[in-house]
C-alpha cells in the first residue's frame, strides 16, 4: 500500500492511464517507450511535492526506471539496425496490461509487488541472457 496522499494517488493513477492509452495508440516503438517514461517521471514529481517518502513508491519508481532504461536501450539498438535481441511477441501489449494492473493497484491502495515483478521479468527479456532464456523456452512474458 502506498502512504501518499489520496490526491497524489489519483494523479499517479491518472498519469499511468494516460501513458498507457498513448502507448496503445502508437505503432512506433520509440514513442511507446517515450510514453512509458511518463510514469516514473510523475512519481519523481510526487517525490518533490509530497514529504512522505513511501518505500513502496520508491520501489515502484526504481523498477519502472530500470525497465524504461532497458526498453530504451533495446529500442535504440533496434532502430540502429541491430535486431539480435528483439522484444517477444506482444511485448508492448503485456506492458500495457501491466500498467493497467498497476493503475488499479494504485487506485485501490493495494500492494504493487506482483505487478512490479512482471514488469521486471519482461524487461529482463530484453537483456542478452533474458532473451537467450526466452529463446530456450525457459522464460516467458508473465501473464
Amino acid at each position: 500500500m502506498l502512504s501518499i496522499s489520496e490526491p497524489h494517488k489519483t494523479i499517479l493513477a491518472d498519469e499511468i492511464a494516460f501513458a498507457r492509452e498513448k502507448m496503445d495508440g502508437e505503432s512506433d516503438i520509440r514513442k511507446k517507450v517515450y510514453y512509458y517514461s511518463a510514469v516514473p517521471a510523475m512519481i519523481q514529481r510526487i517525490f518533490n511535492i509530497d514529504p512522505t517518502f513511501d518505500r513502496q513508491l520508491i520501489f515502484v519508481f526504481m523498477v519502472l526506471t530500470a525497465s524504461h532504461n532497458q526498453m530504451k536501450a533495446a529500442m535504440d539498438r533496434i532502430v540502429a539496425g541491430d535486431h539480435m535481441i528483439t522484444p517477444p511477441e506482444n511485448f508492448f501489449d503485456r506492458i500495457s496490461t501491466y500498467l493497467q494492473e498497476l493503475e488499479g493497484k494504485v487506485r485501490n491502495n493495494e500492494d504493487t509487488y506482483i505487478i512490479l515483478e512482471k514488469i521486471t521479468v519482461s524487461a529482463y527479456l530484453l537483456d542478452g541472457n533474458g532473451y537467450y532464456l526466452h529463446q530456450k523456452g525457459w522464460m516467458k512474458l508473465p501473464e
